[in-house]
């Protein structure tokens, strides 16, 4: 769908509805979701919270991956680490932000399913140092890459020392008043290749294996779903069910990093879709952007124009039919 075409719909949408009534409208329609972004942890100041504020967004997933170097290793002291989110929240906080996530970092030496078990536990103790740090920002959500690219024909492995590490992580997320959620990744063929190199996808590429894993996980570990990882979104959602606790949006072709803006008219996302298994899902957590903006005010208008869609092609356009 072109641009143009957005513009038409919103016009009409704020033309005709006032005219015609509500008539053809239920009484309760399903409410509008929090706006929140993706934002780095060093990003978040008094002035870019103030701005976020002003665009409309209400809540944010923080991402500390800049804590680390390429290795997987910590790049400052705990101090600062610790300094740097206790002047996030401050910032947050002032603005009327709430910090719904945390982004938990991801790499290739930052890897939950290494198979090498001496790795994979410093991996998951940096992991638990990090819960600490970001204490102060009391997260209602922490959020997992269930894997890095894979070397071929290792995937099992994988899968149980992911579910091994998820397993011992999920004590210190529930010390800090949050739960654990994790992601599904870049689909749906298995093999890509990396600067001349064959690996596997990462986990959770698709929904089967995506719920496969989650099966074989406690009840309360949750699942989120990236709209820029999987071509049909909603199909994901609708197996996820009540287990879906988080969304990242975008649009994209299922195959690819491309992290578009939903209302670009580039990608190949159904939203009407996408929002209708959202409510019947029964979630209620925010609208997270995961993608590429020119302006922090295109985010909210965007999902009013997506919610507004929804709810002409859900309610409105079937009365009249």
């Amino acid at each position: 769908m072109k641009k143009i075409n957005y513009l038409f719909l919103l016009i009409l949408w704020v033309a005709v509805v006032p005219v015609l009534g509500n008539s053809f409208v239920p009484d309760s329609l399903p409410r509008p979701l929090a706006v929140g972004y993706s934002i780095s942890i060093s990003k978040i100041t008094p002035e870019s919270m103030q701005s976020a504020k002003a665009a409309g967004i209400s809540c944010l997933q923080v991402g500390v991956n800049e804590w680390f170097d390429a290795k997987g290793d910590f790049k400052w002291d705990d101090n600062k680490m610790a300094a740097e989110a206790a002047s996030a929240k401050k910032a947050a906080v002032a603005a009327g932000i709430k910090i719904a996530a945390i982004h938990m970092a991801y790499g290739q030496w930052i890897d939950l399913s290494l198979t090498d078990e001496a790795v994979r536990k410093r991996v998951v103790a940096a992991h638990k140092k990090v819960l600490q740090l970001c204490r102060v920002l009391q997260p209602e959500v922490v959020l997992f890459h269930p894997s890095w690219y894979l070397d071929p024909d290792h995937r099992e492995a994988h899968i149980l020392q992911l579910i091994k590490s998820v397993q011992e992580l999920e004590k210190p997320v529930k010390d800090i008043n949050a739960i654990c959620v994790i992601e599904n990744m870049t689909g749906p063929e298995l093999y890509v290749e990396r600067k001349g190199i064959k690996f596997e996808r990462p986990l959770c590429r698709t929904v089967e294996e995506m719920m496969g894993i989650l099966n074989r996980l406690p009840p309360d570990i949750y699942g989120a779903v990236d709209m820029n990882h999987i071509l049909h979104p909603e199909q994901l959602i609708r197996a996820l069910g009540r287990r879906l606790r988080f969304i990242h949006v975008a649009d994209g072709d299922g195959a690819h990093e491309l992290h578009y803006y939903p209302c670009s008219g580039k990608g190949m996302n159904n939203w009407p879709a996408i929002i209708d298994a959202l409510y019947q899902a029964g979630y209620t957590g925010p609208f997270m952007y995961e993608c590429h903006y020119k302006n922090l005010r295109d985010l909210a208008a965007c999902y009013e124009f997506l919610y507004q869609q929804y709810i002409q092609e859900k309610y409105i356009r079937p009365a009249y039919q």
